[in-house]
């Protein structure tokens, strides 16, 4: 548990850049950080921050897999970004899994991206909050200089004929809502699917070509094979 500290430390500009990074993601790891904020340091410089962070109760460490940790806002840190310290603590099995997917496949890949927080998707249009839809796991997806807004699901180790059935399901559920069926119409809207392995991969792929052949959804299939490391307890 992090010690209350005896002062209210000065935050640096870097420091407030990791909160709200954690305010997007909810969890984030050293190795995120060094590549976001540390590129031109050494790996101990991530150390050194999070330590001081964690020492003043602003971030929080948990274990994660193996060896690893990651990091969440403690009751400082909270605090600082306006939510309640309540909101803080370990995330469970199932949150674990879908929101360190989500963190891999936006900062950990070729390609970076930046998760949506609510806030953001009502900025983009308020009409995109739908009751019933899952409205925190988008991103905006730049390619070809077509701007589409993506849909993030983390494969939870279901067979692909599940994992595809559940990615149509995301799509007709979404049609029903008329801001989401134009950017459907549009060809605006993805889904990205964070799979375990490259043989899934592919075998999604080839099985999501049977919803493209007559729907406007493009899809983007991604891997992540560290999540294997989280799927038992997820499951």
């Amino acid at each position: 548990m992090p010690r209350t500290p005896t002062r209210n430390p000065r935050l640096q500009d870097r420091d407030d850049e990791i909160l709200r990074h954690l305010m997007r993601y909810r969890l984030t790891t050293p190795g995120v950080l060094h590549r976001l904020f540390f590129e031109d340091s050494e790996r101990n410089a991530v150390t050194k921050v999070t330590s001081r962070l964690t020492s003043h109760g602003f971030l929080e460490s948990h274990p994660l897999f193996t060896s690893q940790t990651y990091f969440n806002l403690g009751p400082n840190g909270a605090k600082v970004m306006g939510l309640s310290p309540r909101k803080t603590g370990p995330l469970g099995p199932q949150a674990l899994f879908t929101e360190f997917g989500t963190l891999a496949f936006c900062c950990m890949g070729p390609n970076l991206h930046e998760r949506l927080r609510v806030a953001d998707l009502s900025r983009l249009n308020p009409a995109l909050l739908a009751k019933g839809l899952d409205s925190s796991h988008y991103y905006l997806d730049i390619d070809d200089k077509v701007n589409r807004l993506g849909l993030i699901r983390v494969d939870g180790g279901g067979d692909v004929a599940h994992v595809a059935r559940k990615c149509r399901q995301d799509i007709e559920a979404r049609e029903q809502v008329p801001a989401f069926r134009q950017l459907i119409s549009e060809g605006r809207f993805l889904v990205a699917i964070v799979t375990l392995s490259d043989p899934k991969r592919a075998a999604l792929e080839q099985e999501l070509r049977k919803i493209t052949s007559s729907s406007p959804v493009a899809f983007r299939v991604e891997v992540v094979p560290d999540l294997r490391h989280l799927l038992t307890r997820h499951a």
